[in-house]
């Protein structure tokens, strides 16, 4: 029996372009046994996957190797469908607001997903609020019991998934789920290989000026047109300038205000780059800025530089630098500060190393 995903990876570190690393073997072993299990064309469920690791360590390059060879193996038994998390959210809110009032709408989707794929591949499986939460905890009760086989990346094991979130104890059985669901795979905390070859930075430019963010936009994307605002999700967004390639923007009004994932998926549709001028620099809370009595100074009295006072708007700004990592989309930007620099406090401190990291990849795209 041929072993493809061994051996695509193994020509990869012959020829160069990837090193050696044996957790990311370990991992490889793993996906081509899921692909043994589908080539056999077997009716038993096919047990779920999660492997994990910090940024960087090539979790999205596995998933890559994966989903090709799944499109060759796809048959009525083994269909499958690959989505960005946020992608998946998405959908999911979508088919339950077509739902509404119906009862047990969470098994519906569920029966509904599980009718049309058996694999489920989701690349950077997080969780940020209680709403998502108790969503993902009741869906994939429900397509576990289907029989709906998961593959997924994330940057944290399960038991790390939502920490410190709000009601995270309604969370913990989903945790459980997913522990006894899965094969979990660690990826180590070995090499960033994103920032092996990207020191320089030719896209992100400190206390970049808006004339230097334009021309450099014209550069790679041709004249540029001033405009005052742009459709998107049918909104009215206010931006700078741009034409069929690029779209510019000043930061807050991109990242600030009612804003969404589906904002970013949009824009990265319908653009091949966008620029941000005046990134601010994410600096935390002092503690004396906060305002609370006694109890609540008693328990966030070792909280001090945890949030920042743009937490929302570093959230969205993590979203923008996803959607456009993922679509290919091309981002210029002008910032207070390096990019290594830029989230100062805690809250966000895990999530926003991707995005560092997304940010270092996307500088030679």
């Amino acid at each position: 029996m041929t072993n493809p995903m061994q051996q695509i990876y193994q020509s990869q570190v012959n020829s160069g372009k990837l090193n050696e690393d044996s957790f990311q073997r370990e991992a490889v072993t793993a996906l081509q046994q899921r692909l043994d299990a589908i080539r056999k064309n077997s009716q038993a469920p096919i047990k779920s996957l999660y492997f994990y690791g910090p940024v960087g360590r090539g979790k999205t390059m596995l998933m890559d190797m994966f989903s090709e060879q799944l499109r060759s193996l796809s048959t009525a038994n083994s269909s499958f469908i690959r989505l960005h998390y946020h992608h998946f959210m998405a959908r999911v809110h979508d088919a339950l607001n077509g739902l509404q009032g119906e009862e047990n709408p969470m098994q519906q989707v569920a029966k509904e997903w599980a009718n049309e794929y058996s694999i489920i591949c989701l690349d950077e499986f997080f969780v940020e609020d209680i709403g998502d939460a108790m969503i993902l905890a009741r869906l994939w009760e429900s397509l576990f019991a289907e029989g709906v086989t998961l593959i997924t990346t994330s940057n944290a094991p399960p038991a790390e998934l939502y920490k410190d979130g709000l009601a995270r104890h309604r969370f913990e059985p989903t945790i459980e789920l997913l522990n006894s669901q899965c094969e979990l795979i660690d990826l180590g905390f070995g090499t960033d290989y994103r920032r092996i070859n990207h020191t320089d930075m030719p896209l992100y430019l400190i206390e970049g000026q808006p004339e230097e963010l334009k021309t450099l936009a014209e550069t790679r994307c041709g004249t540029v047109e001033p405009a005052e605002s742009v459709s998107i999700m049918n909104r009215s967004i206010p931006c700078l300038w741009g034409n069929k390639k690029i779209i510019g923007f000043d930061f807050m009004s991109l990242c600030s205000g009612p804003r969404s994932q589906r904002d970013y998926m949009e824009l990265a549709d319908k653009y091949s780059a966008i620029a941000v001028q005046n990134v601010p620099a994410f600096t935390y809370v002092p503690d004396k800025e906060l305002v609370h009595g006694v109890e609540e100074t008693y328990q966030r009295e070792h909280d001090a530089k945890l949030i920042s006072k743009l937490d929302n708007e570093a959230r969205r700004f993590i979203a923008l630098v996803d959607e456009c990592y993922d679509r290919g989309c091309r981002l210029l930007i002008t910032a207070e500060v390096s990019v290594e620099q830029l989230y100062q406090a805690r809250q966000l401190a895990f999530p926003f190393r991707r995005c560092v990291s997304r940010l270092f990849e996307m500088q030679h795209w």
